[in-house]
């Protein structure tokens, strides 16, 4: 039996919040900062990977299909990557068919994401993720619990760099809490436009990254926010296609240009908050629930 040292163990220290505690914390503007500052940094040096899995549905099931591979890892009695297994994962948002489920996954297959596994029944085609998907999720755990620490200093990130295992166990937990958060999978009218594209969530960070006051009278935040063209060549897309993205958020008033500046309206500065807190609730409460698993583990060797 393997000893574990409680002080360590991280789940003294490491909290667990609602979303309203995160985004009301001093340093909550650190961490989203610092959150956005690195998932912008991952999509200007792989813009064709993450923007393959960037909007909403696509997010989606690739939670649901991550939640699947490493449930099975931990334990191999759970149910396989599969599209059957991926659409009762989902099925209760209603944002993809059966039909839609399975060409995701033979897409991800043909893109090398995931590989097929040898099944006896043939007309069933069962997958893992490879290497290199395990290891971009881990990243961007790893980006949140990095986030929390700068709230609350409890040392989340550093504990599992030195013990990657509680990633597998945390990943399931998180994907699935999100999963049931209808906030996440139906996000407010001001954002929706950004987060249902696949290069909008990107876009979105660009807008609420750097913000040059507080809100005035009239409900705008004015910001700094590069030009379409040079949005579109970090990330590997047209100028028109971020230009009529933008236009649609300006269409709905949640955007634009006067002889202030660039402003965004104080509406989706909040709801972009609310939802990254939502996604930091989550974070911590499943690592919480994730380093206890992997103290059990521990005891039992």
């Amino acid at each position: 039996m393997m000893p574990v040292d409680s002080e360590k163990s991280g789940h003294d220290t490491a909290k667990a919040y609602t979303t309203d505690e995160i985004v009301a914390l001093p340093g909550f503007p650190q961490c989203l900062s610092f959150c956005n500052q690195k998932l912008l940094e991952i999509h200007r040096k792989m813009p064709r990977e993450v923007r393959y899995v960037a909007d909403l549905r696509r997010w989606v099931m690739t939670h649901g299909a991550l939640a699947l591979h490493f449930s099975h890892q931990v334990d191999p009695t759970q149910p396989v990557l599969s599209a059957t297994n991926l659409f009762r994962e989902i099925e209760h948002i209603g944002i993809a068919s059966p039909n839609t489920v399975t060409s995701y996954l033979k897409e991800i297959h043909a893109r090398g994401y995931i590989i097929a596994l040898p099944q006896a029944d043939q007309r069933v085609r069962a997958y893992r993720m490879t290497e290199f998907s395990e290891k971009m999720f881990y990243l961007y755990l790893q980006i949140s619990l990095q986030g929390l620490d700068l709230i609350d200093g409890a040392g989340r990130a550093e504990r599992v760099n030195s013990d990657p295992r509680i990633l597998t166990y945390m990943h399931p937990i998180f994907a699935r809490r999100m999963l049931r958060d209808p906030l996440y999978y139906a996000p407010p009218p001001s954002i929706a436009p950004l987060v249902n594209t696949t290069i909008g969530i990107s876009v979105l960070n660009e807008m609420t990254r750097a913000q040059k006051e507080k809100s005035t009278d009239d409900g705008r935040v004015y910001i700094h926010l590069g030009s379409a063209s040079a949005m579109a060549k970090h990330y590997g897309v047209s100028r028109g296609n971020i230009a009529r993205l933008l236009s649609k958020v300006q269409n709905a008033g949640h955007y634009g240009q006067n002889a202030s500046g660039t402003w965004v309206s104080a509406q989706l500065l909040r709801d972009h908050h609310i939802l990254q807190g939502l996604k930091m609730a989550h974070s911590a409460a499943a690592y919480r629930e994730a380093q206890k698993m992997r103290t059990r583990e521990l005891l039992c060797q």
